[in-house]
């Protein structure tokens, strides 16, 4: 069998899915049955259970879209290796361009090759936190021009087909909420990566200019600094590096030897000779090589191996919360339920009162809280009329989900059962296919509260009753739990 990668089998599954609703369900419950006895090992990992499923049942042709997609990803990964080093080696040029004449100041160096990166560096650590500021995501939106991955997306956009359906299916399709942090960790990925090969850039550079040429340093500030004040300052930025690589650890008198006054035609500290003078102000630069190194590239290297890991996490995320794989995982691990007579059955004619024809629900004698997820709440006096003719009296409401972190989803559960409600009631949308955050919340709720408390998931309607497709949608998912005081109930709009 031949194995993608999970971003082409992302590509895929979207198409496969959505060309998969043509088909009659019965037909799909009994096909997808059938794999999914074959796949039970995978029966924990639903991401990879669905990649198996994919390779069973798609044929090389129509995986192809994947494969564009996989490819173009890798080619715009090359070209931001090859633009970050040629990016840097370049601004390594111009910095430490030296003619002979007018000698580097390291200070310069530093402020352009190191102090921008940590800034960046900073901003990303800002905007990969989970609860993030509003400013700074609104800083990080006006400096989006400077984003790498974000150049790359347009680049990849160049390449799009008008079917939207190769690489720029992250973030053009109709389902591309469920993709976005998949998205967003795509494009710091990209970003890290162009900012780890133009730090590889500068230092091939340094070396290049080291190794091949003479390079004179020196330290030059209109500020009232002073030799040791300045030398105290080198030796805490020397800190990381001190005990490893003491050669680039400035000494003291290399400091005070390399301070540059530009009067009196750049006059220098009184040094014994040219030559002597050429190498006491040479030796600044296994200072500056471990400064990009420990500021520069071994951060963009954490940063990357993080972005890269939680963007195939999100793809692993995505895979299972794409419309129609929930259901498709249901019908995988459900078992299959058929009945078989030798001749169909005669429906009885009964007639049916008009007040009658709203679904009948199971009533309840409990007094709890109700938690509205993702947003499903638009009245709550109304919601609590609807399911009080279940027997069911709302103590408070509270909000999960959607815009919320899981932190604050975790704190929601642990006050929630610390206070000993009769139960827990959660009210979902019903056109909405339950995701694996939802079932990761209930599975939450069932630990801190116990195995006896029962746990009412109400499906409410768009604008009517609960569609039939939807309800048992819930159900199956919602079976995977294997929670015997989990119910799943429809919420009957009442006048």
């Amino acid at each position: 069998m031949t194995h993608f990668s999970l971003l082409s089998d992302l590509i895929n599954l979207s198409r496969v899915l959505e060309a998969d609703r043509a088909i009659d369900l019965d037909e799909r419950k009994q096909r997808d049955r059938a794999v999914g006895l074959t796949l039970q090992h995978d029966r924990n990992k639903p991401a990879s259970q669905i990649r198996a499923w994919l390779y069973k049942l798609s044929s090389a042709a129509n995986l192809t879209q994947g494969q564009q997609g996989a490819r173009l990803y890798h080619l715009l990964c090359v070209a931001l290796v090859v633009a970050g080093f040629i990016a840097g080696w370049g601004l390594a040029s111009v910095v430490l361009f030296y003619d002979g004449k007018q000698p580097i100041n390291i200070v310069n160096t530093l402020v352009i090759l190191v102090l921008p990166q940590l800034l960046l560096l900073l901003l990303w650590v800002l905007t990969a936190l989970p609860l993030r500021l509003t400013i700074i995501s609104s800083m990080g939106a006006m400096l989006g021009f400077l984003n790498p991955g974000r150049l790359a997306r347009h680049a990849a956009e160049l390449f799009a087909g008008k079917d939207k359906q190769g690489l720029d299916i992250l973030w053009h399709s109709d389902h591309a909420t469920i993709l976005m942090p998949a998205t967003r960790w795509l494009f710091s990925f990209w970003s890290q990566l162009f900012a780890f090969c133009f730090n590889i850039g500068i230092l091939a550079k340094v070396l290049f200019l080291v190794s091949f040429s003479d390079l004179a340093f020196v330290w030059s500030t209109t500020l009232t600094i002073n030799d040791g004040a300045f030398h105290q300052l080198l030796t805490i930025l020397s800190t990381p590096w001190a005990a490893i690589f003491a050669d680039a650890v400035p000494s003291a008198e290399l400091v005070a030897n390399s301070r540059y006054f530009r009067l009196d035609e750049g006059a220098l500290s009184d040094v014994a000779s040219t030559t002597q003078q050429a190498i006491t102000l040479g030796q600044w630069w296994p200072f500056l090589l471990a400064a990009i190194s420990c500021y520069g590239l071994l951060p963009r290297l954490l940063t990357l191996g993080i972005s890269w890991y939680r963007f195939r996490h999100h793809m692993r995320t995505a895979l299972c919360n794409l419309p129609g794989a929930p259901e498709l995982l249901a019908r995988m691990n459900s078992p299959l339920v058929s009945t078989l007579a030798e001749a169909p059955e005669q429906a009885l004619n009964i007639v049916v009162e008009s007040d009658t024809g709203k679904p009948e629900a199971s009533h309840y004698t409990l007094r709890c809280p109700l938690v509205d997820w993702s947003g499903a709440c638009s009245d709550e006096s109304l919601i609590s009329q609807w399911i009080a003719s279940m027997g069911i009296e709302v103590s408070a409401f509270h909000e999960a989900g959607g815009r919320l972190s899981t932190q604050q989803d975790a704190e929601l559960m642990a006050s929630l059962c610390g206070d000993a409600p009769d139960g827990i009631s959660v009210l979902v949308k019903a056109w909405e296919p339950p995701m694996l955050e939802f079932l990761d919340f209930l599975r939450g709720l069932r630990q801190r509260c116990g195995e006896k408390r029962p746990i009412v998931v109400l499906m409410l309607g768009d604008t009517d009753n609960v569609d039939a497709s939807d309800r048992e949608t819930w159900q199956l998912t919602l079976a995977q739990l294997g929670d015997p005081n989990l119910h799943v109930e429809s919420v009957v709009r009442s006048l």
